[in-house]
């Protein structure tokens, strides 16, 4: 930043303006832009720009944030053990429940990938919840509003997505609270978090 203080760039780049993947982070950016808890990563800045790729283009969509570090990094960089992990553990599970839980109560908003990747870690160690690409509106009464996440669905691995998401039975994920989807994703996260490694596959979780 301006006054010398770390930050955090994120970037996502596509063939062109219209690729699906820019779309998705286009509602990602505009999500975490405007949704604000002291457990959700904080935005400060976004930007979208043309890049000279060898002879083609190459449209990238670049976001500033907090300084953090992936999940998945700091875990290995801390190589906690014992009790000692397992608290640390609880704590970060805490803190990404109260972002989901605020998400889905609060804001009547479904993440809808949930899971160690979309958790980041600030310079005080505090784990925050960020990846708003599949970020929908819940209304049981209202099939516009899931329309971010019928439409970037394919963005969530096979292996993190619940029944009614892999069977794309939007009937029945409609009549299901709004914390049903987020809460699969909670307990793969969970899954990662002790096994000490991605998921690779939903039967994993048996």
């Amino acid at each position: 930043q301006d006054d010398g203080s770390p930050v955090s760039i994120f970037s996502l780049s596509g063939s062109n303006p219209q690729d699906r993947h820019m779309v998705a982070g286009r509602n990602g950016v505009k999500r975490l832009r405007t949704v604000r808890h002291p457990n959700i990563l904080s935005f400060l800045h976004s930007t979208e720009a043309e890049v000279p790729d060898g002879p083609a283009i190459k449209h990238t969509i670049y976001i500033v944030t907090e300084p953090v570090t992936p999940l998945s990094e700091k875990i290995k960089e801390l190589n906690l053990g014992g009790t000692q992990r397992d608290e640390y553990f609880a704590w970060g599970l805490h803190q990404i429940s109260k972002a989901v839980s605020f998400l889905n109560n609060d804001c009547k908003l479904v993440h809808g990938n949930v899971c160690l990747a979309s958790v980041v870690v600030t310079q005080t160690l505090d784990w925050k919840l960020h990846a708003f690409d599949v970020l929908s509106e819940f209304d049981a009464n209202n099939e516009i509003a899931s329309s971010p996440m019928l439409q970037f669905e394919w963005l969530v691995g096979a292996q993190y997505k619940p029944l009614e998401l892999t069977k794309s039975d939007w009937a029945s994920i409609r009549k299901s609270p709004p914390w049903a989807i987020d809460s699969w994703g909670l307990g793969c996260l969970i899954h990662e978090l002790f096994s000490g490694g991605k998921l690779s596959r939903t039967e994993d979780l048996r």
